[in-house]
């Protein structure tokens, strides 16, 4: 990434010294000597890792440089485990919607029950070991907000039935069984309840889910949205900052009933 950076500076550099010209300004009174100029003509630099840095520019650089890889390389935790996504629940998908959850119930003025986030926008592993703030970027690149949505009993029975039908996402405090024969959802609890038709649920998910992104229809129109000022990789920063170590499992949230 700092090559790249380095490389577009030098690039910028490149391009505003080639637009520099050397030529006088014609005046009006000049102009129709102007016609007898010989048009520009145009060239190029060709970027590649041949090309030298220019001092100049890489003493500008430098200081910026050294803050983002300090922040970049910063260790916020270790997992014991190799966090990978896939399947109908997984390690690194139960740690992204613990985390949701944690930071949810901390930021919002009333408990949140449920969380949920999509397996498309967790891009890549995290192997066991340190995890740094730069492997957090590259888990979760888009710049998502923390969602908390209001959903009766009806919604969540509607949202479990379509994440049965999508194979599973990444949950976190409610479970449910898909049943294989019919890919409906059965044995719904939410915090190890059965859903109440009294009740209002609280689910924090992203803003790309909640205003349509994805397939999951049922939470997009809640009864109820509060929106928390924080990006999801935030939050995966601060849930793990705070733990220390994490040994997240695969756990039963989604199970499969075959015939």
């Amino acid at each position: 990434m700092i090559t790249r950076i380095g490389l577009a500076c030098t690039a910028i550099f490149l391009l505003f010294a080639g637009c520099k010209s050397a030529e006088p300004v014609a005046t009006s009174a000049e102009a129709p000597a102007m016609a007898q100029v010989a048009p520009p003509t145009a060239g190029y630099t060709a970027i590649s890792d041949a090309l030298q840095a220019d001092p100049t520019i890489e003493a500008i650089i430098a200081p910026y440089r050294q803050r983002l890889e300090a922040g970049v390389n910063e260790e916020i935790g270790t997992t014991t485990v190799h966090l990978q996504k896939g399947g109908l629940e997984s390690g690194l998908g139960n740690m992204a919607a613990d985390a949701m959850l944690q930071v949810a119930n901390t930021l919002s003025g009333k408990p949140v029950d449920m969380a949920l986030t999509n397996n498309g926008g967790l891009r890549v592993t995290i192997s066991k070991g340190p995890i740094t703030v730069g492997e957090i970027f590259e888990l979760m690149p888009f710049e998502n907000m923390m969602t908390v949505l209001d959903l009766s009993a009806t919604q969540v029975d509607s949202l479990a039935n379509q994440l049965a039908a999508a194979r599973g996402e990444p949950i976190a405090g409610f479970s449910f069984t898909i049943d294989e024969a019919t890919q409906k959802a059965h044995d719904i609890l939410v915090n190890n309840q059965p859903l109440s038709a009294d009740r209002t649920y609280r689910l924090v998910t992203s803003d790309y889910l909640a205003n349509g992104g994805g397939r999951i229809a049922a939470i997009w129109q809640p009864l109820g949205r509060e929106d928390l000022n924080m990006l999801l990789r935030d939050a995966f920063i601060e849930y793990i900052r705070g733990e220390g170590t994490i040994s997240p499992a695969v756990e039963g949230r989604i199970t499969l009933r075959t015939p």
